[in-house]
């Protein structure tokens, strides 16, 4: 087995360095070839070595442009977008019914694209489409589920923001723990 990956190997650097190879079985029946001839070899016809010319290289579109071509290389690609306010899993207390959402997007929104924003898979109403920043008002207490996403001029998603999970929380007066509720002493009785 050695002796098959050693003959490979010859043959292809010989096959690199000249194109005449020679072949010889020698008295012991061992097989030779050489680059030279010796007596009693035969000439080894090679094939020519196979080649290979890579395509030539596109260059890429800018990252500054807006283009939508429709292939892949030339759509403008966003790296990163998410919220940041609220958090992730964030507890609101005593918010009134409003909350200020922003967004971090790099590199900057593109001209004619549109962000769109989402309150428990319903769109929320009245945003300014190129504004990472808004105040949402009328937020009732519970769990609510914030999502974005930017689109271009053809409507395409260029990029998702991961749901966003919040709650609201609002202080009970009925709460017992809360000392405006703590039940008022009774006076003891006084005298035997």
């Amino acid at each position: 087995m050695r002796s098959l990956a050693l003959l490979a190997c010859l043959l292809a650097g010989m096959a690199l360095a000249s194109t005449e190879v020679y072949r010889w079985v020698d008295k012991d029946g061992v097989v030779h070839f050489s680059d030279r001839p010796s007596e009693g070899a035969e000439r080894v016809e090679l094939p020519d070595a196979q080649t290979f010319s890579a395509p030539p290289v596109q260059p890429r579109a800018s990252r500054s442009s807006s283009t939508t071509t429709g292939t892949d290389e030339d759509v403008f690609r966003y790296e990163e977008f998410d919220f940041v306010n609220p958090r992730q899993e964030e507890v609101l207390w005593n918010i009134e019914g409003q909350l200020d959402v922003s967004m971090r997007l790099q590199p900057r929104l593109q001209t004619g694209h549109q962000v769109s924003l989402y309150l428990d898979d319903e769109p929320v109403e009245g945003m300014r489409q190129n504004r990472l920043q808004v105040r949402l008002t009328d937020l009732s207490r519970g769990l609510h589920v914030l999502r974005a996403e930017i689109r271009d001029v053809t409507g395409l998603v260029l990029i998702k923001t991961q749901p966003r999970t919040f709650s609201v929380q609002q202080t009970s007066i009925l709460n017992p723990n809360n000392p405006a509720n703590a039940p008022i002493p009774t006076p003891l009785p006084s005298g035997p």
